[in-house]
């Protein structure tokens, strides 16, 4: 039989217009121009072609945000072009699962992926039908969710808009100040966590054997020079908190007032609103790191 031209709209409208459009003319003749069957005999050839693009690299994509008033989350969806990545219903596939895993509380990837969605088995089979739409293999690769019922989660994704994007973070306050400040305020440092990429939270928290390893290259280079013992060591220190400013998010300086550092950023910000603020931790999210 003739495809009809009004049914074989429907279809591309309902299964996107990645889709081949003789694959969509082909599925409507085989199920007799009923566009819900072919939509359902395409998704199953689709599950077919995706399983075979499991080989290939996913390098591109987006970074995804959620945010509540207490909670927020984090995912990065892969696919393998910028083309793809900054078409609009890739676009709102990243939204969507970023808004699933944050009703869900979704604390891993495999969490998410077990979610039914819609008309699907789960999230992960809805995935795998969509890499056949767009032509490319699409990886949920992770999920960080955060919650602080004593505070605030904020966050800051730089990219597209508000809440997709290439880098990301999320950062939690303890607080009992006035929640939007301190919306703002979180966002505020996670802005400069995206910028500056911080390694770790405070001193305490920098990685013993890394911090080890940089210590003893500084000194070796520092004793290099012969210089007196006690002007060595004032030496050497003074190059390790240099290394602390670069490294860790309460000592750097802010990126909006080199004056400030992070954590006399807090001071301020605590004098401002009479009450103490106190960071717990943030998660960084750059698209493509391997972490």
């Amino acid at each position: 039989m003739k495809t009809n031209k009004e049914g074989l709209k429907l279809l591309r409208d309902k299964i996107g217009a990645f889709v081949n459009i003789s694959d969509c003319k082909k599925a409507l003749e085989e199920c007799n121009g009923d566009v819900d069957k072919a939509v359902e005999k395409l998704r199953i050839i689709g599950l077919a072609k995706a399983g075979k693009k499991s080989d290939r690299m996913a390098t591109d994509g987006l970074i995804a945000m959620h945010l509540g008033e207490n909670n927020g989350i984090l995912i990065e969806l892969n696919c393998e072009t910028d083309f793809v990545a900054r078409n609009e219903k890739f676009m709102e596939l990243a939204e969507n699962l970023a808004s699933l895993a944050h009703k869900e509380r979704c604390i891993n990837v495999d969490d998410l992926k077990n979610i039914k969605y819609e008309n699907y088995a789960t999230v992960h089979e809805y995935i795998m039908n969509e890499s056949s739409i767009f032509g490319e293999k699409l990886e949920l690769k992770r999920v960080c969710y955060m919650e602080n019922k004593q505070g605030v989660i904020a966050g800051y994704v730089h990219g597209l808009t508000s809440s997709l994007g290439k880098t990301g973070a999320l950062i939690s306050i303890e607080s009992s100040g006035d929640k939007i400040k301190l919306q703002e305020i979180g966002k505020q440092i996670a802005m400069h966590i995206v910028a500056m990429r911080p390694e770790a939270l405070s001193i305490n928290d920098l990685d013993s054997e890394k911090l080890h390893n940089e210590r003893s290259s500084i000194t070796a280079q520092i004793k290099s020079l012969n210089k007196p013992e006690e002007i060595a060591n004032k030496i050497i220190e003074g190059r390790i908190s240099k290394y602390y400013q670069e490294v860790v998010l309460l000592e750097q300086k802010f990126i909006k007032d080199d004056k400030l550092s992070i954590s006399n950023f807090i001071k301020v910000n605590e004098s401002n609103l009479s009450c103490s603020i106190k960071l717990l931790g943030y998660k960084l999210f750059t698209l493509g790191d391997l972490q």
